[in-house]
């Protein structure tokens, strides 16, 4: 960012703005992607799905979206572009959104699931690549943070409440019609407002594809510690992820005896706790430093899973457990995105955060759902709940492995041994 953004009303700059767009951006992405989990005590008994096939639907979209995320935010890399590649996939997912409202078998729903996972997965790598070009370091945490935390205020708090509500007194084709007109307003907005990074470049500094990532860079981001660690912690996390948010709405139905409505008003609670802390823990990071947050929010993330199975309050009650202990979410832009992001320079990130996401998502969020569906149908839908809490207590042990590479931290730790700060 130069000196001329920096000037500007606080609000009113580019760096403000890309961070909106990419927050309402990943948001929607992210509230077509669970609207299966969401739709599911709907559609599952009309089109005669167990669970396992619920954990598989999870799985399929999950490892084609790790795939994607990792090769078209490579490409972005690649070409310099993050706009060229992000248009088009959030044209793709919305589009997908609407025909999963067709579907009429197992199969069919699987074949669009598959295509949704591959328009969808870059949208992460290549927004926070986007959010990272123009941040402040001293806001970098935090921008990153409020981006991903949308996953909590428009995937897991607004849509439950909307789909549910719509699958209810409409039917459950009829929220995934919903699901994807977003999707489509944002693909508009994109167009005529978001920058690529390169703009601020000169003409000597594209000439000589500065901005772009070459073949023989590749091995700089296996050869950095960092990225190997949040691979792990990512595979863990996703355990954690994906074991507790795909059968959490049908625990609370089937084992709870809540409503489709109840249900989704304590999922939106659980929604709202990990906006809140989806945020507040990355910016806590930006003075505390990436390695405590990360141990302390991957400890709270697994009292989530385990209050949910051997607590069985009221509708409140539970809304109140799933705000607080959702703030296992505060993990996920750190590890993901923040340290790989700040472990390189800029023209690596798509590439770094789409590996971490690949490897993350390959494994927790590929083969955990689908295991999790097979446990809950053998042992009750309490076995993927302690999946996801064991997830989430081997992550916290991981971070104590990593390195720290919060600026404000890093700068003092630089100012006492006298050497200057390197700026990313």
């Amino acid at each position: 960012m130069n000196q001329q953004e920096e000037d500007k009303p606080s609000f009113f700059r580019y760096e403000n703005g890309v961070v909106l767009m990419m927050f309402f951006t990943f948001g929607f992405v992210f509230m077509e992607r669970l609207s299966v989990s969401y739709l599911f005590p709907f559609f599952g008994p009309e089109l005669k799905m167990s669970n396992a096939d619920l954990g598989l639907l999870t799985s399929i979209l999950a490892i084609c979206w790790s795939l994607s995320g990792f090769v078209f935010g490579s490409l972005s890399d690649l070409i310099g572009s993050r706009k060229k590649v992000l248009l088009p996939i959030t044209l793709a997912f919305s589009i997908f959104s609407f025909i999963t409202g067709i579907a009429r078998s197992v199969g069919s729903m699987l074949l669009i699931r598959g295509l949704m996972g591959v328009s969808e997965g870059p949208v992460l790598p290549i927004a926070q690549a986007s959010v990272v070009a123009d941040s402040q370091p001293k806001r970098r945490g935090f921008n990153m943070g409020f981006v991903q935390s949308s996953l909590g205020l428009i995937g897991s708090a607004v849509g439950p409440l909307l789909l549910t509500y719509v699958a209810t007194k409409y039917s459950w084709h009829a929220g995934f019609y919903l699901a994807g007109v977003p999707g489509l307003v944002m693909f508009f907005v994109l167009l005529f407002w978001m920058q690529d990074p390169n703009r601020r470049m000169s003409k000597e500094q594209l000439a000589a594809h500065e901005h772009r990532l070459r073949r023989e860079d590749y091995p700089v981001v296996f050869r950095t510690r960092n990225v190997w660690v949040t691979m792990l912690i990512a595979v863990f996390m996703m355990t954690w992820l994906f074991a507790f948010t795909t059968f959490a709405p049908t625990f609370l139905v089937e084992y709870d005896k809540f409503s489709g409505t109840q249900m989704g008003v304590i999922t939106a609670f659980m929604g709202l706790g990990t906006f809140f802390w989806g945020f507040v823990g990355p910016a806590i990071s930006d003075k505390w430093g990436r390695k405590p947050t990360l141990i302390l929010f991957s400890c709270i993330a697994v009292l989530s899973p385990v209050c949910f199975a051997i607590v069985h309050g009221s509708v409140v009650t539970m809304c109140i457990i799933g705000f607080l202990t959702c703030a296992g979410q505060a993990c996920f832009p750190l590890f993901m995105v923040v340290v790989p992001s700040e472990s390189l320079s800029p023209k690596y990130v798509g590439t770094a955060v789409g590996l971490v996401q690949l490897v993350g998502e390959f494994i927790g969020g590929t083969a955990v759902p689908t295991i999790g569906g097979m446990a809950a149908d053998h042992y009750g839908l309490t076995a993927p709940l302690w999946i996801a809490a064991g997830g989430s207590l081997l992550s916290a042990f991981i971070a104590f492995a990593i390195k720290e590479t919060a600026p404000a931290k890093v700068a003092k730790r630089l100012q006492v041994s006298g050497v200057n700060t390197p700026q990313f």
